[in-house]
């Protein structure tokens, strides 16, 4: 699989705002992807970085999907209205390519979105993790038994720029608020020897709570 990631600095920076911006994306860019092809997975906005910044992720079965919703978008006068409005609402933007990191699959993800589309969450945590260079070997094994544990639904790398970031979704507003839901408790020493080893192995991480929006499929 394949993602593309974009990051949206509404202008103004509002509610109000950020309201148009839902209901421009459901009227315009939710059938155009659907028309063309692509899977809008997810949706958030956070006030941790800008006001009202919103994340957009689409997901491609491989990067010649992806070349194709690219190329039939260039042609498609739906897409181009779409893009104007989007200058508008959002002059500064910025996208990157991810990919899958090995230890959790895209399925895992997929499962994910099932269950909230039949249970919103509505708030997820997203943890941004700087490797040590010459560790990422040693954070994929460390990842695959976390993800045994700990509900992390998604973990991606950027394929172009930083080599060591690694970007992780985890569900569950309790497990942020109330310590572990339910089927997710850990042993406390494997908890405190996990983050130990983590921090040797990614020394710096930030963490956000991101709020899902309603037009795309993670919810």
């Amino acid at each position: 699989m394949i993602y593309l990631e974009e990051k949206f600095n509404l202008i103004p920076a509002s509610p109000v705002t950020l309201e148009e911006f839902i209901n421009f994306a459901q009227k315009q860019l939710v059938p155009i992807c659907e028309r063309l092809g692509s899977r809008l997975i997810a949706s958030w906005y956070s006030n941790t970085e800008w006001f009202s910044q919103v994340t957009q992720i689409m997901e491609f079965d491989d990067m010649e999907a992806l070349k194709s919703f690219r190329m039939k978008a260039s042609q498609d006068s739906a897409w181009g209205e779409y893009s104007a409005r989007l200058e508008e609402f959002a002059p500064e933007r910025k996208s990157r390519l991810l990919e899958p990191l090995g230890p959790v699959q895209p399925k895992v993800l997929h499962k994910a979105i099932k269950r909230s589309q039949r249970k919103p969450l509505k708030v997820y945590l997203l943890a941004t993790l700087e490797v040590a260079p010459d560790k990422m070997s040693e954070f994929r094994t460390g990842l695959e038994e976390a993800a045994k544990v700990f509900p992390i639904i998604a973990s991606w790398r950027p394929i172009g720029g930083s080599p060591n970031e690694v970007i992780d979704l985890w569900r569950g507003m309790d497990f942020i608020l109330d310590g572990y839901t339910k089927g997710y408790e850990p042993p406390v020493d494997f908890s405190r020897d996990f983050f130990t080893q983590l921090r040797q192995i990614a020394p710096k991480e930030h963490a956000e709570l991101v709020f899902t929006l309603p037009y795309a499929q993670l919810r």
